[in-house]
């Protein structure tokens, strides 16, 4: 515990966080009663050259900087030989704790926000500095509402070399450029707006444009053209001047970006003022609706009759009467109707339905499940095509299940006995306990065809797996019959299985110990370098298997 410890002048009273780098704690002038924040680097990392040289940078980069939103440097030092560097202290809230208690933000804060932002990026931008991890948790939020960016510990000097390596990625998945993601060495600028535009977006509509079950999976969608939903389109209040700003700020090339920091603000700042002139032209506008209207109302009234003289009684005209009125409007309602239905009720034939689900499954698989295909097994289950459809379902969503259950597997609890059936049997296959695994998948293949569709494609996971290692059991037959022979190969892989099969019978044959111990050992090798080949190919997992297994049943029965 750092509390009551002395710096100098200033002693602790109170720890703020701390993280990978080191500890920030509160301190207290002994002499002023001001106080400071303290950023001390972790005693673990003091033997690291490179942990050294980065707190280094860090001190360097915040003794460039001097502005009213950025967290202003005060000193550095060293406490039992871990550096240290001082700072002011500001009372007030990070930006992510305000942002989870209210869930969204109005576009008027936002802007306020992003006006001060800009104002701090702009300031660090002229000095060189790229901040290269902006994110809610970063910025402070004081009483008054003014905004201090913090914790520039990854940032880049672009006047000194990287202390990062090149192609290496640094900052936080949700809020990184695309450059960032494919590690540029070179990032400009622009890679900071670009997080700025990430981080109004989550502040306008409550959510990230794009997420992920793991770091990589949000990478990818950074780095490459993902498709997102407009911020308007989510919360239709933001103004649409607001709404391109975003979009723009989050293009992917970077020569598609705003120029700077500094156009940004006057973007934001342009923005008020066109909601500020809509806002006082509103009662203007409404005013000179209601006196046209009273006008009209004068100019419609009838003029006085003439003493003396009876007026002559007007002759209603047929489309003024009551009795057309109302035929009219029940003519309108039918064909409105009618319309309707064969523009958004009526269900397409099942040969249109079967067409789109064919055109459209093998380049966006996803779309034709939820659309074509869906409407089809719906409206037409007896079709004589209907089979033919539920298969391409079948596909769609064992490769869906089939996907997740890889990512969730050693980084989230199994959720429910079927994917706990599924890790088991990942497990046992892993250990080369193919037999083990078989009864799991057998087990689980049981769900397919369960009205609950979530056990459904646990089923359908279950019956491809247990289909798989009953072909690796009749491969390796098929294998001893061909290397029994001078069968012809298929295949690099199924060419080294068979010379590998083919020392196991040596080995079997063997009239010494000397000579099968000998014969074993080739295969063993053999079927390691097999397995190791095979290992990261989807395509080659039957080979893997197979050399699992049987490395597996050699080191058995050389007990």
């Amino acid at each position: 515990m750092l509390v009551g410890k002395e710096f100098g002048p200033f002693v602790v009273d109170k720890e703020l966080g701390s993280g990978a780098m080191g500890t920030v704690v509160r301190a207290k002038h002994a002499k002023k009663g001001k106080y400071v924040a303290i950023k001390i680097m972790s005693l673990a990392l003091g033997s690291s050259e490179g942990a050294q040289k980065r707190f280094s940078r860090e001190v360097e980069i915040l003794r460039q900087l001097d502005h009213p939103n950025i967290v202003k440097y005060i000193g550095s030092g060293r406490y039992h030989g871990s550096p240290f560097y001082i700072m002011e202290y500001v009372e007030g809230e990070s930006l992510d704790h305000i942002f989870h208690r209210r869930k969204r933000l109005p576009w008027e804060e936002v802007v306020e926000i992003g006006l001060h932002l800009c104002a701090a990026l702009q300031h660090a931008h002229d000095k060189g500095i790229i901040h290269r991890d902006l994110k809610p948790s970063n910025l402070m939020i004081l009483k008054n509402g003014v905004v201090k960016l913090t914790d520039f510990g990854i940032a880049k000097d672009t006047d000194v070399t990287a202390l990062t390596a090149a192609n290496s990625t640094v900052g936080t998945a949700a809020y990184m450029s695309p450059e960032q993601c494919r590690g540029v060495r070179d990032i400009t600028h622009k890679s900071d707006l670009y997080s700025m535009g990430i981080m109004f977006y989550e502040l306008l509509t409550g959510r990230k444009p794009f997420v992920g079950e793991t770091p990589m999976e949000v990478f990818l969608q950074h780095a490459n053209n993902r498709e997102y939903k407009r911020p308007i389109e989510i919360v239709q209040e933001i103004p649409i001047w607001l709404n391109e700003l975003v979009c723009q700020l989050m293009e992917k090339d970077p020569a598609r970006r705003p120029l700077s920091a500094k156009a940004v603000a006057e973007s934001l700042e342009l923005i008020k003022e066109k909601i500020e002139v809509q806002r006082r032209d509103e009662p203007a506008k409404k005013k000179r609706r209601t006196r046209v209207d009273n006008d009209q109302e004068v100019q419609e009234e009838s003029p006085p009759e003439k003493p003396g003289k009876k007026a002559k009684e007007p002759i209603e005209p047929i489309y003024a009467r009551g009795w057309f009125t109302i035929l009219a409007l029940l003519l309108i309602g039918i064909g409105t109707l009618i319309a309707v239905y064969f523009v958004f009720l009526r269900t397409p034939s099942a040969e249109a339905l079967y067409a789109e689900a064919d055109a459209l499954r093998t380049t966006n698989a996803k779309a034709a499940r939820e659309s074509p295909i869906a409407q089809f097994l719906a409206n037409y289950p007896t079709h004589e095509k209907a089979a033919e459809v539920q298969q391409w379902a079948d596909l769609i969503d064992f490769d869906t299940r089939n996907k997740q259950m890889h990512i969730r597997r050693k980084r989230i609890e199994p959720d429910g006995l079927e994917e706990k059936l599924a890790r088991d049997a990942l497990d046992y296959e892993d250990r080369g306990q193919l037999a083990e695994a078989a009864k799991c998948w057998k087990e689980l293949s049981g769900r397919k065809g369960n009205a609950d569709f979530d056990l459904h494609c646990w089923g359908l996971v279950g019956a491809h797996y247990a289909k798989e290692l009953q072909n690796v059991e009749d491969r390796y037959a098929d294998l001893r019959k061909k290397a029994a022979t001078a069968a012809k190969s298929e295949g690099n892989f199924e060419k080294s299985a068979i010379a590998i099969v083919r020392s196991e019978l040596k080995a079997e044959a063997a009239k010494s110990r000397e000579e099968a111990d000998k014969h074993w050992l080739q295969a063993k090798n053999g079927w390691d370098d097999l397995r190791a080949s095979a290992e990261h190919e989807a395509a080659n997992r039957p080979w893997h298997l197979l050399a699992l297994k049987r490395l597996r049943e050699i080191r058995e029965a050389a007990k």
